[in-house]
């Protein structure tokens, strides 16, 4: 991940793949970029990418940000100068309840509001003929991906979020940072957050000790190849389970 590469996800359609992820697909009528990158300094680089998939005359129609995380949203002007292209996010898109159509003759793709599990200005993009989601920063490679408290309120809305991911059915999940997933991930991740949560319930009530409960919440050996799991992820998801725990949020 440390070296981007650029990847056909279908015809018309590409991923810059990296550490932070931007995306572009012709909609036939022009094309749409999901995230806009966290360093200016690469907008050469991307939008000659850009003219070479799909075209010299290429034209950037709209920008989705995710979210409006720095590292999401650093290319947006440069779109804006380079083709006036629309940026659609929170604070600039009024996003319906049931999301918004970008259609085209090629295809099409749905903008669909999920806050809450991130940040409050949480969506995604669904491309139903390509069967391609981006959750954005919603799935993390085993990140607990809440920036607020985790509590049972929160925890509950996380799980019932990634089920509406899970029923999209998609063939490919590209979150904001890091490789490409499957749905099948969605649905680890679902379980891999109950059994932290259960796991740090039944110790905490047991009496067990921050050290022993450690060895408890050890990482499941079929998501040790998960994109920096072992780094860092699952150890900041699983302080994060048996703090709310310990405080009685998580009960």
């Amino acid at each position: 991940m440390d070296t981007p590469q650029v990847v056909k996800l279908a015809e018309g359609f590409h991923l810059r793949l990296a550490v932070d992820n931007i995306a572009w697909a012709d909609l036939g009528d022009g094309a749409v970029v999901i995230d806009a990158l966290e360093q200016p300094e690469l907008k050469d680089e991307v939008f000659a990418a850009i003219r070479s998939t799909l075209g010299e005359k290429a034209r950037v129609r709209y920008v989705l940000n995710t979210h409006t995380h720095y590292d999401h949203v650093a290319l947006n002007e440069a779109f804006v100068r380079e083709w006036g292209a629309e940026v659609l996010n929170f604070h600039t898109a009024r996003l319906k309840a049931d999301g918004r159509w970008l259609e085209g003759p090629k295809r099409r793709m749905r903008i669909l509001p999920m806050p809450g599990c991130h940040t409050e200005e949480d969506c995604v993009a669904w491309f139903p003929s390509d069967k391609i989601l981006f959750p954005g920063d919603i799935f993390g490679w085993g990140l607990i991906p809440l920036t607020r408290d985790l509590r049972d309120e929160s925890a509950l809305h996380l799980v019932e979020t990634y089920r509406r991911l899970i029923d999209f059915g998609a063939g490919a999940v590209v979150p904001g940072h890091g490789p490409i997933a499957r749905t099948a991930d969605l649905t680890r991740w679902v379980e891999y957050f109950r059994g932290l949560i259960a796991t740090a319930k039944a110790g905490v009530a047991a009496g067990r000790s921050d050290d022993e409960l450690a060895r408890d919440l050890a990482p499941p050996e079929d998501m040790r190849s998960w994109w920096r799991f072992l780094q860092w992820k699952h150890e900041d998801s699983a302080k994060k389970v048996l703090r709310a725990v310990r405080r009685g949020r998580l009960t």
